[in-house]
């Protein structure tokens, strides 16, 4: 399959992104710093091309696609937007440049790189967008009130858009998972769960393989997952 990733350069996005070249697919990994998925690829000796692009800036997105679209001969068989940034702190503390910061990366991100590959999948009427949400895309957390706001608004997008297109043999799931040990994590966000419990990238992987391989006449709307540790 020729696979798309935003936001391949760490965490869920580069697990993502080596395994699933691993695995023999033809995988670009999109991030603003291509070095950490190159190294990774080239410890691992994969086949694996890192793509330098900011999803914030929608006709950089669309040229960045474009063009790897077209090198695939106009194939693309799946999207996986995953690009996002995390904050916690009350609404009141945050400046309105972290809130545009936020929706820009976490919501507008998202839909113009699915804005940018849907024309593709729905010319050839097959095709899959997984968008990496989050258990704040279904619930209010404390502290993650413009977080939770993005992402309510992907898994809000995914749930209009999965009805516009399913008709199209394009199918659209969304991944709302609890604490991963990513570095979101580790950089002054600290997890409010047991750390001892907290879910690995690679589950994530096991995730996005298990939807992949469903029949094609089979779909997950949506898989909400958690560490045994935490519950919302």
């Amino acid at each position: 399959m020729n696979i798309i990733i935003t936001g391949a350069s760490s965490g869920v996005g580069l697990a993502l992104s080596l395994a699933l070249a691993k695995a023999g697919h033809q995988v670009v990994g999109l991030a603003r710093k291509v070095q950490p998925l190159e190294d990774a690829a080239a410890v691992q000796a994969l086949t694996l091309k890192a793509v330098s692009c900011d999803v914030t800036d929608a006709q950089q997105v669309q040229q960045v696609i474009s063009d790897l679209v077209g090198a695939w001969g106009g194939r693309l068989d799946v999207l996986i937007n995953n690009a996002a940034v995390f904050e916690k702190v009350p609404f009141v503390q945050q400046s309105f440049e972290q809130i545009d910061r936020l929706i820009d990366t976490n919501l507008k991100g998202v839909l113009y790189g699915t804005r940018a590959a849907l024309p593709y999948l729905l010319a050839q009427n097959s095709g899959h967008i997984i968008m990496i949400s989050s258990v704040a895309g279904i619930r209010g957390i404390s502290g993650e009130s413009t977080y939770c706001s993005t992402k309510h608004g992907v898994n809000g997008f995914a749930e209009a858009l999965a009805q516009e297109v399913i008709d199209q043999g394009v199918k659209v799931t969304t991944l709302c998972p609890g604490g991963i040990d990513t570095a979101l994590w580790h950089d002054g966000n600290p997890y409010g769960g047991d750390k001892s419990k907290i879910m690995q990238p690679s589950e994530l992987v096991d995730a996005v393989n298990y939807v992949l391989s469903m029949p094609k006449t089979t779909f997950m709307k949506r898989m909400v997952f958690f560490p045994t540790g935490e519950w919302h």
